[in-house]
């Protein structure tokens, strides 16, 4: 009799299995069609994880009762596992784990005329699909009262990508080089306020050990042999006007900024090319409720620029290095609806263009994307925001997870 019964609990079991699978691939498939299934699990996970109301601790604001972050970022001892969820197309899904030790900068506590951000201390290392894999040191910190900012990290990377050629869009999409670009780096970017203003004039060291191996070890004929195994040591000038209320997830002001990369044989390269980017974002907020962001880069390079440090449309659906050249414009503008003071809703629009020339430029074939995403307040006392984007580009549908700005410069 036992044994009957538990036999028919398996059937029913595996039956509401069965149907419980069918209404959630019938829900994803109405609300997000093109867009893998493990990525609307993520989703849902999250999704689920955000509005449950969890039992009263550090997880649980008290001036809400929101799920929320900030008491475990800056009240903590120790170093914090923080999990790493990869969705860029360029290297497939993946994920990965950062140990991170964020504490409150002292100044913060004196000085209520601007937001002054945390110390950020890391390590990290994380994995896709296709075999790339990623580790990584880095350290974020500000001190004078925001009168000094500093960011450096050193990172060992192995990643497995995709050459579709120069000159934006080639003639056949379909027609592509694997590769593998394996080494490491390290980048450090320093600057100072000028006077009280929003100003900032500063710098940045970057020195990068790298070697490219081509599938089959066949060199696509636009590339020179000195692009494949180089080293590139660079020094920049950078001129930067920063308003915005919050750099980890802004709701208002402008960003602008201009840098120029020189590097040499005399800094520790073995190539010389210049780097030149202008980079604008702005923050509008237009009620309560509303609100219209904008983001405008531009970059040129010139010289023996390697193929890897080439300019690419970077817009959210559109994979990273999918169209290159000497010259390249990416535009995006999104307008933003605050459901909630916790949740903020999103839908974005973008084109880009890339060529070897600004002339050619002007006639280049234009890439365009689009999508939605929403932002939950996951840290109230950091301003920070964690959400989810899906976008529509020329080839796919991307799914991003988002931590701060989508826009990271």
């Amino acid at each position: 009799m036992c044994i009957r019964r538990y036999y028919f609990a398996i059937v029913q079991f595996k039956r509401c299995r069965k149907r419980i699978q069918f209404l959630l691939q019938s829900i994803y498939q109405k609300l997000f069609g093109g867009v893998e299934m493990k990525s609307f699990v993520v989703l849902l996970i999250l999704s689920l994880g955000m509005t449950a109301h969890a039992m009263d601790s550090i997880f649980i604001d008290p001036k809400d009762h929101y799920l929320d972050a900030s008491e475990w970022l800056l009240k903590h001892r120790g170093f914090l596992p923080v999990p790493i969820i990869i969705t860029e197309p360029a290297v497939g899904y993946g994920g990965g784990v950062a140990l991170v030790f964020m504490s409150e900068n002292e100044d913060s506590k004196t000085d209520t005329t601007r937001f002054i951000a945390p110390t950020v201390t890391g390590v990290l290392g994380a994995a896709t699909e296709n075999g790339t894999r990623a580790a990584g040191a880095f350290y974020v910190r500000n001190w004078d009262h925001d009168r000094w900012r500093y960011m450096g990290f050193v990172a060992d990377v192995s990643a497995n990508l995709d050459f579709y050629g120069l000159s934006g869009f080639t003639s056949s999409k379909d027609i592509h080089f694997a590769y593998n670009i394996k080494g490491w780096g390290v980048f450090n970017d320093l600057r100072t306020r000028i006077a009280d203003s929003n100003f900032f004039f500063g710098g940045r060291y970057i020195y990068t050990d790298i070697n490219v191996n081509f599938d089959d070890g066949i060199l696509p004929p636009t590339l020179r042999p000195d692009e494949i195994q180089n080293r590139n040591g660079g020094l920049s000038f950078l001129l930067s006007y920063d308003s915005r209320t919050n750099p980890l997830s802004p709701q208002a002001g402008f960003l602008g900024e201009y840098r120029y990369y020189i590097f040499r044989e005399g800094l520790g390269g073995d190539l010389n090319y210049n780097v030149q980017e202008l980079d604008m974002q702005g923050f509008i907020p237009v009620s309560d409720i509303w609100a219209f962001a904008a983001r405008l880069q531009n970059k040129w390079v010139d010289g023996e620029t390697p193929f890897y440090a080439k300019p690419f449309i970077n817009l959210r659906g559109i994979a990273k290095l999918r169209y290159q050249g000497e010259v390249a414009s990416s535009f995006e503008a999104e307008v933003r609806y605050n459901a909630h003071p916790r949740w903020q809703l999103s839908l974005f629009g973008g084109v880009g263009r890339a060529g070897d020339s600004f002339k050619e430029l002007e006639e280049a074939e234009t890439a365009s994307a689009y999508g939605v995403g929403f932002r939950y307040l996951i840290a109230r006392l950091l301003g920070f925001q964690m959400g989810l984007d899906i976008a529509r580009g020329p080839e796919e549908t991307v799914f991003y997870i988002q931590a701060g700005n989508a826009w990271i410069m």
